[in-house]
């Protein structure tokens, strides 16, 4: 019987031992398909994860070359995407950038305004990490906040 009980202590005491903390280093993280991270973004034409970013010089560069992909019109009605090469995406650390900020007038009328914007992006965001509850619900659980730091380019 003590046996027993020594096998379930085991158990539990392995189980517990696998279970991830905000000491838990990133690369561990990242390997881990059953965890979120869910991580701030940054612009770069489009929305680029801060886990997949790094610092060159005053600049943010994605770590790898991102695919760049162009539709062509195939017959009358029909499209295909295509890759058309690969290459580095970066946005600096202090930007600036003209946005249009839109308001409606009246029912159909819409109005829009040219403004410039400018801000920093920092260089150590919270990324809040959670654990896969359901596959089926796609129901994730909060374990933990942590800080991540962007390293530096290669």
């Amino acid at each position: 019987m003590k046996n027993v009980f020594a096998l379930i202590g085991l158990m539990i005491a392995s189980s517990v031992s696998f279970a991830h903390t905000a000491d838990t280093s990133w690369e561990v993280l990242m390997q881990d398909k059953t965890l979120k991270i869910d991580a701030p973004v940054v612009f770069m034409g489009h929305a680029v994860d801060y886990t997949f970013v790094c610092v060159d010089g005053n600049m943010l560069r994605t770590k790898k070359a991102v695919a760049q992909r162009e539709t062509i019109f195939i017959g009358k009605n029909r499209s295909k995407e295509v890759i058309t090469g690969y290459k580095y995406l970066y946005t600096p650390i202090n930007y600036t950038r003209t946005v249009s900020e839109c308001t409606y007038v009246g029912k159909n009328r819409e109005v829009c305004k040219d403004k410039v914007v400018s801000g920093t992006y920092p260089t150590t965001v919270n990324v809040k990490v959670s654990k896969l509850v359901s596959p089926r619900n796609d129901t994730y659980k909060f374990l933990f906040n942590k800080s991540l730091t962007v390293p530096a380019c290669f």
